[in-house]
């Protein structure tokens, strides 16, 4: 297991390599693609599909991005895209194109399947990330408001 997870780690760094994301980042790239391996690996080890899986570690690394997104004054997509590669099912199409050209159609189809399911997760995890941010933001920009309004009724008071 330490094994993946330095691989993962690795991952993330040469795809933040691959997308010239500035080299400071390069290591916290490597951390979210990492922590969002071993959040699938231990997910699957509790008995959840692989879509499932991707699911909960996607919205992991959405909020772990966007708390580094933060700390650093960067976008998320920054930590998002390195992040996501290790849980992109891309042995899944592998194998429903190996076992196409192997004339093994059922398998291809199971296969394919589970691919689709997991790209679905991946693609509904960004979805719930965007639904919320967009929550909290119209929610933060409602305190402000209040809080100015307040404020403005308490200095015309006097």
């Amino acid at each position: 297991m330490i094994i993946k997870l330095f691989f993962s780690f690795i991952a993330g760094c040469a795809i933040a390599i691959l997308y010239n994301i500035e080299k400071s980042y390069t290591l916290l790239c490597g951390l979210s693609g990492m922590l969002t391996w071993f959040i699938y690996y231990l997910c699957t080890k509790l008995s959840f599909s692989e879509a499932m899986s991707s699911l909960i570690a996607l919205l992991v690394l959405v909020f772990f991005s966007n708390i580094l997104s933060k700390w650093k004054n960067v976008s998320s997509l920054v930590f998002n895209m390195p992040g996501i590669m290790p849980i992109v099912p891309g042995g899944l199409l592998f194998k429903t194109f190996n076992n196409l050209t192997e004339k093994h159609y059922e398998v291809a189809l199971h296969y394919g399947f589970q691919a689709c399911l997991v790209g679905g997760a991946i693609a509904i995890g960004f979805i719930i990330n965007e639904a919320v941010s967009k929550i909290l933001l119209a929610a933060k920009i409602k305190i402000e408001e209040e809080s100015f309004i307040i404020k403005k009724n308490k200095s015309s008071e006097k």
